[in-house]
This record gives C-alpha cells, structure tokens and sequence, in this order.
C-alpha cells in the first residue's frame, strides 16, 4: 500500500474561498455563488491530483465550514457533455441545504468545455445583481472556450449592478490565462488567486492568512474541527457508495479517533493535528479480496477538512511508449494489465479526462488477434499518433470503471511539411503542386478558399506523388484560395486530428474569357453551327442550347468541344426539338461555370402524315410522310385517345423508321396489332425528345365475315 499526502492547493483554495465570500459586515452577508469548472481540463493534474479531486473536497470543504448565516449556491459547467457551450447547471440553489450541495458536488465528472462568461452572467442574474448585493466565486483551470469575453462581461456586471464582486481561483495557469481570469477580478474589486505550483500556493495561504485572525488569537486552539472523508476506486475513480470500513488514527502514536463500518462516505470531528485515515472496501468483484486506501493528512484548526481516500485495487500495469514521435506516425505501444476488464490503450491531451481520446485500441480483442491470451505477459501494438505537435499522454485506461491506470508523457514532434503552387491560376485550369515531408498513408493536398474552416474541398483534392508533386484543378470561382497539405491519419471524433491542415500556400484563381455565337433562329432538331472564343485548356469544356438563364445545360443538346474538334472555333450542336426561346451557353469544365450567352430562338420543324381513311383489321396499308428526317425519327400509330405526352413508349415496332436524311416517302405498317376496331392516329414522331411534329386519323374496321387476315 503506498502511503500519500494531499497536496498543498486543497489547503491554499479553502482557505481563499473562505475568506472571498465574507461579507463587509459580519451582520450581513452577501448572497454568494460559486462557480465550480468541470470541464474536460480539470482531468489535469497538480502534484499527482487530478485538478477535479482537489476542486471537489476544496469546494466541499468551503460548504461545510460556511457560518449559517451565510447563503451560498453552486453551479458547475462542462459537467454533462463534451462540446456543449449551453452545459450551464445550477447545482444548489442559493441557501440550499449544506448536505443537499455536497451532495451534487460529489457527482460531478469532467467532460466538455469552457463556458466562463455565460456562466458568471447565470449565476449573476440568479443572483438578482442589478437589485441586491451580490458575490460570484469561479474555480476555473483555464480560459473561455466558447467564443465570448468574460472581461468585458465582467465590466458589464460591474456598471449594472448594485454592488457585484466576482472572485477567481485559478488552477495551475498559464500567464495568459491568468491575465484572462484575473481581469474578471480587477473589473468587480474581487480577489485573484492562481494556484500555479505548491509553492506559490503556500506563499499565497501566508498572505491570506494575514488577512484573518491570527492563530493564537483564536480562543480555543484544541476546538475540533470537522472532518469529511470519501473514498474512490483508484484516483480519480468513482465515489465508492458502501462496503467501507474507516479508521483514523493520529500520525504521532498511532491512537484511533475514529472508525466505522459497513459505510459510505463518512464525517467526524477530530482536533488539529496530523492525521492517516485507511479506508478498506470489501465490495470490489465478489468481496472475497479486501481492497485497501490510506491517506496522510493535516488538520487545521477551525477549518474543516474534506480528504479523499484513493482505494488502490492491486492491478499490476506495465506501459512502455517511445517519448517521442512525429506527427501522424504510428508507434508501438508494449503493455502489461488487467485486459481482461475491458482495458484499452490510448493517446491523449494531457488535459482530456479518461472518455476523450484521439486514438485507442481495445486491449483484449488486441492480444486475442495477436494469440497472446495471457494479459500478464507484454504485448506490443500499434497507435496511431496525433496530427498536431505537442505533448501528449499514452495511456493503459480501464473500462468499468473508466479509470487512467497508468500513463506516459509523449513528444509529438513537426512533420516538417510545405506546400508550394503557382501564385495565380485560371479558373477550372489543371496545375502542379510540390509538396516536401515525411507523408503518411493517404496524405494529400487540396484547394480551398481563403480561411476555409474546413480543411478541404471534396472534388478539389488531389493524392501525393512519390517524386515530391500533385495535380489540383482550379475551381470554377474567381477569388483568393490556399493550397493545403492535409494529413490523413486514422478516423476519430477529435477535433482537428484526423484531415490536419499541416502547410498552406495562397493562390489567386483568376478569371478567364470565352465566347460564343450562332444564329438568332433555328430549325428544332437541325444542325446549328456555332463558333466559340477559346479560353486555355479547354477541351473539357462544353456549349449546351438550354433554357434562358440555366446554369446547367441541356442533356438533349450538349456536346464536349474537345469531342466536336472544336479547335479552330467552330462545331455543330444539334438542337432540341422543342420549339421555344433558348440560349447558346458556353460552360466551362471542370466546375459547370457560364463564360458565355447567346440568345437563340428555336422553331418547330414541318412534317405531315397522310394515312388511308379506313383501315380493316390484320390488313397491311401505306403512310405517306413528310419531315426533317433526322436520326431516329419514326411514323407512329397509335389510338387515337393517347396524349402527344404520353407517346414516350410508342416505338418503331407500332409504325416504321423514317430514313435519315430523307425528308419525303412512304412507308409500310404491316399488319399492324389492333386490339379493337375504332378511331386511330399515325403521327410523325422526332428521335430525340419524342415530339409530335404531324398527326392524321383513319378509322380501323373489323374485317369483313368469312374474310380472314392474310
């Protein structure tokens, strides 16, 4: 059993928050909130604790050793879930019952992010600020992370209030952190504490403690003071509810103060002095294994005492990791642990709880694929590692309960990679790009606009070339771009891992001219001869005859010039059959760009039929006919009832093909299927779009009694 001390910040914060949330009159305390950060940083350590553990039994502390005169509340944030700027809950009431906030502060887990500002405003309006005195205390390990401004929020508290103070205690800050956290202070003549080192933590204990009575002067040093005590499984784990046995003994002498049984979390009195609580809980698996915790602490005088017991489980983990890699590479991972308790491998921000990976792998399935059963024995696999520089963690984590068993610090260093292209570009143009670095599987470059957030454009993105190039295709749109290096790496939901822009270049996509002509009128169905000015690398694109204003042509009268040998500016477009007003368009490829319109107004082509005036059942009769003659035209017969719209299935087989290139003769219908006698129509019918351009009608008879069809 190891044997642990709690740190010095649990002493420094209580003491601090003590303090803050007297009033400036003892007779009349103000109204106070604390805000309580539970975003996925506080997994962060301080001197071996999770920040979150020290917050908890600080706060916890604070509500327990508060005069009753004086009326606090409780709200946390980033406490339910990941990514969730609105994660902003009131805990406790202001005046609630002490047991009922210790109560919600001991559920509290870490998960999501930052909301500073809107959640001061919460407890501020909560408070009724604008109408009574009013106090806010902030715990917090960091700055916003929803995009607002806690210092400008806090002025604003500051100049609508009747008389508003926040108060901040910052966890282990940066400079620039700090200067983010204390402004909310300086704006409302509140009190800045940062808890950056045991230390500075110490000397900052002194300077408040000159701030309140003296030691001696307190009457009464030997008064007990109270003393709350939970127990987790392993640090940081979940409260462990029942099956605790506690005792408390005094370091000098080793004389008991205080035991229980069959338990939970417990509380007692104990006078000041240095104390080990061990905690041993028989409801780990079956129970058969008592698990055991011990705890050295010291307790103050008049200050009450919150310590948390971590109950170690005896699990025997062994984690060995490079300390550095480059970003995206891969690197082996050999470990030792409980696998089978659903155990996994991950890599990690250092401030990211246990749920928040980038990367993992599940332990067992790992080890069963690799045939070694036995989780005593090392194994070694791969892990994909993180697209960003930084420090990072390897971590061997159990399951149920989420628990970080053991950890590595990791050095993700710069895949030095850049990208290099044309300063400017033609629209939809093709264009070479050099890349340089140390690419990994499925690497590639893309084009993008200026500032794009999202770190590449589908159908603009281009695969890595082994001699150091890549190909992109310039989009249709003029205007400011970047061409980036994108590193794949493996899928994950963490932010900014897997598509990581890794080096960027600005490219200029300018515009480029093209023109086309024909003439103002034309026959549905003919041959229109166009002429186009030609923009570079244009074989791709293409000139449809389409509706006025389309931005897309017409699929029944488009063609490629490349295709049509458009190279001396010239080709033929056959037009739609539909007669109507229209537009010569030149459309640019790749991208479906307009550069150029013409007007052009297309009229229907002549046809006639002229079919017999009675026909009788199974006998076969001639159609005379008349028209353009294009390809796949036809002489349809048909009822008569059936619409011009609806003769899209009526083929040849109901009729015959008219000739291409003929525009006069007459044809054979032999036989034709009638299913009844009645009034029916032979109509002129165009190959492409099936229009009716000629309908005659003729009256089909029953053939004569006695008279079969021949």
């Amino acid at each position: 059993m190891n044997l642990s001390r709690l740190s010095v910040p649990g002493a420094v914060l209580a003491a601090m928050l003590f303090l803050s949330v007297l009033p400036a009159s003892a007779s009349s305390p103000n109204d106070a909130i604390l805000v309580l950060d539970a975003s996925g940083s506080m997994w962060g350590q301080i001197d071996g604790l999770n920040k979150i553990v020290i917050a908890k039994d600080v706060v916890e502390g604070l509500v327990l050793g508060l005069p009753p005169e004086q009326r606090l509340g409780l709200v946390a944030y980033g406490h339910r879930r990941e990514g969730d700027c609105s994660d902003i809950e009131t805990l406790a009431g202001v005046g609630a019952e002490r047991a009922d906030m210790v109560a919600a502060l001991r559920e509290l887990t870490p998960h999501g992010k930052t909301p500073l500002a809107k959640s001061v405003e919460h407890a501020a309006l909560t408070l009724d600020y604008r109408k009574r005195a009013a106090s806010v205390i902030v715990v917090s390990d960091g700055l916003e992370t929803c995009d607002a401004d806690p210092c400008a929020l806090a002025r604003m508290l500051e100049q609508n209030g009747l008389d508003f103070t926040v108060h901040v205690v910052g966890f282990d800050v940066t400079v620039e952190e700090r200067a983010g956290l204390q402004c909310m202070a300086d704006e409302t003549g509140g009190t800045f504490v940062a808890a950056a080192s045991a230390s500075e933590l110490a000397s900052a204990l002194r300077t408040l403690a000159e701030a309140g009575p003296a030691a001696g002067d307190v009457e009464g040093d030997a008064v007990p003071s109270t003393l709350a005590m939970k127990a987790t499984v392993l640090p940081g784990g979940p409260l462990i509810q029942s099956q605790l046995e506690w005792t408390v003994t005094a370091l000098a002498g080793g004389e008991t103060v205080f035991s229980a049984t069959d338990t939970g979390s417990a509380m007692t009195e104990v006078l000041p002095g240095e104390y080990v609580a061990e905690a041993r809980w028989r409801g780990w698996q079956d129970g058969r294994e008592v698990k055991t915790g011990r705890l050295q602490f010291t307790v103050e005088a008049q200050q009450p005492k919150v310590i948390t017991v971590p109950v170690d489980l005896g699990f025997k983990v062994s984690l060995q990791t490079p300390a550095v890699t480059r970003e995206g590479v891969p690197f082996d991972v050999t470990w030792s642990g409980p696998d089978e308790l659903g155990a996994y491998l991950h890599v990690a921000s250092p401030e990211d709880g246990p749920r928040e990976p980038i990367y993992f792998f599940a332990a067992m399935p790992t080890r069963t694929k690799a045939g070694v059963s036995d989780a005593s024995q090392p194994l070694t696999a791969s892990l994909a590692a993180p697209s960003t520089e930084g420090v990072y963690e390897v971590r061997y984590v159990l399951d149920q309960p989420r628990l970080i068993l053991a950890r590595n610090a990791l050095r993700v260093t710069d895949g030095g990679f850049t990208v290099s292209a044309p300063a400017e570009v033609p629209v939809s143009s093709v264009f070479s790009v050099a890349w340089a670095g140390e690419a990994t599987p499925g690497d590639f470059v893309t084009i993008v606009e200026a500032g794009s957030a999202a770190a590449f454009a589908r159908g603009y993105t281009s695969p890595l070339r082994e001699d150091g190039s890549a190909e992109l295709t310039a989009p249709p749109q003029p205007g400011e771009y970047e061409v980036r290096y994108v590193l794949a790496n493996g899928y994950t939901l963490y932010p900014g891992m897997q598509h990581a822009v890794q080096a960027t270049t600005p490219v200029s996509v300018v515009p480029v001219v093209a023109g086309i002509a024909g003439p103002a009128t034309a026959v549905g169905g003919s041959s229109v001869p166009v002429s186009v000015t030609l923009p570079p690398d244009w074989e791709d694109d293409y000139i449809s005859i389409a509706a006025p204003g389309a931005t897309r042509a017409n699929p029944d009268a488009r063609v490629t010039l490349g295709r049509a040998g458009a190279g001396d500016g010239k080709l033929q477009l056959q037009a739609p059959n539909i007669a109507g007003d229209y537009e010569l368009v030149y459309f640019l490829s790749p991208g479906n760009a307009v550069l150029a319109r013409q007007p052009i107004t297309i009229t229907r082509a002549d046809a006639a039929v002229r079919a017999p005036e009675q026909v009788v059942m199974g006998d076969s009769f001639d159609i005379a006919w008349s028209g353009p003659g294009y390809r796949g035209d036809r002489v349809v017969i048909a009822p008569v009832d059936v619409p011009d719209e609806k003769m899209w299935g009526w083929g040849a087989r109901y009729g015959f093909i008219v000739p291409t290139g003929e525009t006069e003769g007459t044809g054979s219908v032999r036989q034709y299927p009638f299913e009844a006698p009645g009034v029916y129509s032979a109509r002129y019918v165009t190959g492409l779009q099936h229009q009716v351009l000629a309908t005659d009608t003729f009256t089909v008879v029953a053939a004569p009694e006695g008279v079969s069809s021949p």
